[in-house]
């Protein structure tokens, strides 16, 4: 594994944790900037980094490397994706953009459903291969963490599969990957007039399952009106954690019907969407380590959708991480850079706030905290260049892809032209 010495870094961004918990309120906004920088990666790791001119000059054994005046920041970790499905949805997404509501549209038995269709008919080989394309398209905009749920399986042995996919996704990759068991995502076709089957089928058959092969790290639920109650997805929830699947939640999309209240019961790593909380729902994360994942590019896709939600979860003082939501309904974008973007020019974030938003305290929602989403010595050396020089020019050239290099795990990633 080489060894690298990276020099003629303009800026270099040294998002951290506060004392190995994410980070809230004005700590949000909050990050180190240091200017002409340096960073010594050695075994994978980040061994050292800080101004230029406080570094004796390296051995030979480190390979120099001109990272051109670009601002560096740690790559990008993605706590919310659905990456591993079959066909695509963009009918679906049309029929949204002329009024027919998500929840309309999965009660005719669109939506959700007809991912759950192809994905059942592909293969495993199949879904392994376009799970693999997508990392490839989510490493080019400079993301290296990720969490996958699964959910567009329903039926056990097709939700086994797409965790088989995400685990063999692992073995072949060296990005730091979370996976999560989405448990309850929508209530299949065959048992629309028997919920109580299907849950139990979830309980009794399913989770344990997960659980015996060692599958997931967390079990999700999509709490939300006319979809799953909160009885329902408290049971869900409690049966993994009983198994070691820590628990996470879909919820306050649409409708609050009373997620967050749950969140806090079952001490949820995190809660998704939060489009919908209230200001007493906020009121009850404070002071928990639960992390508010808000995804832009889903909500910027909903009409009903508040520009304030993200910026009162700030001002709530809980921590908030961004992901894309990357899945064939709602949001097909890869690309957190976006997200960022979005949450800084409609959202209200500032861009130190977004920034951390993307690594720091996306780590945490995924689970993967221990090992990157910071500029910090021992961690994996996973970290980006920018062909920008300054973090105010994040959202001022927008919507293109601005990474110029990404280090895995301190191996330089090479794409094909």
């Amino acid at each position: 594994m080489a060894s690298y010495f990276l020099y003629n870094i303009a800026n270099l961004v040294v998002a951290q944790s506060d004392n190995n918990k994410p980070l809230r309120g004005k700590r949000q906004g909050e990050i180190e900037v240091i200017p002409d920088a340096y960073i010594l990666i050695k075994g994978g790791l980040i061994e050292a980094f800080g101004r230029k001119e406080t570094l004796v000059t390296p051995s030979r054994e480190y390979t120099p490397m001109d990272m051109q005046q670009s601002l560096v920041m740690p790559a990008f970790v993605d706590p919310h994706t659905h990456l591993v499905f079959a066909g695509s949805r963009e009918k679906e997404f049309a029929m949204r953009l002329h009024g027919d509501s998500y929840l309309e549209i999965l009660s005719k038995g669109y939506g959700i459903h007809q991912t759950v269709q192809q994905t059942e008919s592909a293969s495993f080989d199949e879904l392994l291969h376009l799970a693999q394309n997508r990392l490839i398209d989510l490493e080019r905009y400079g993301t290296v963490g990720i969490e996958i749920k699964s959910g567009y399986g329903l039926k056990p042995a097709v939700e086994l599969k797409q965790l088989r996919v995400i685990r063999e996704l692992k073995k072949r990759t060296n990005h730091p990957i979370a996976t999560t068991f989405l448990a309850a995502h929508a209530l299949p076709m065959e048992f629309k007039n028997k919920r109580e089957d299907y849950i139990q089928q979830v309980l009794e058959e399913t989770i344990p399952e997960v659980a015996r092969e060692g599958l997931a790290d967390f079990i999700d639920v999509f709490c939300e009106k006319n979809v799953f109650s909160i009885d329902e997805c408290e049971r869900i929830l409690l049966k993994g954690a009983s198994l070691g699947l820590r628990p996470k939640l879909h919820s306050d999309e649409f409708f609050s019907i009373g997620g967050i209240p749950l969140a806090t019961r079952v001490e949820a790593v995190s809660v998704d969407h939060m489009i919908t909380a209230t200001d007493e729902d906020l009121q009850l994360l404070q002071g928990s380590d639960t992390v508010a994942v808000v995804l832009p590019g889903t909500s910027f896709n909903i009409p009903h959708a508040r520009l304030d939600y993200a910026r009162k979860i700030i001002e709530a003082d809980i921590p908030l991480a961004i992901g894309t939501d990357f899945n064939p309904g709602t949001c097909m974008c890869y690309s957190q850079q976006i997200m960022m973007e979005l949450s800084i020019l409609l959202y209200g974030l500032t861009i130190k706030e977004a920034i951390n938003a993307v690594t720091v305290n996306s780590s945490f929602a995924a689970g993967l905290q221990e090992s990157t989403g910071m500029m910090k010595e021992g961690y994996r050396a996973d970290f980006v260049s920018m062909n920008i020089r300054d973090v105010d020019e994040i959202p001022y050239i927008w919507g293109i892809n601005k990474i110029q290099r990404i280090f895995l795990s301190g191996d330089k990633v090479e794409f094909e032209a």
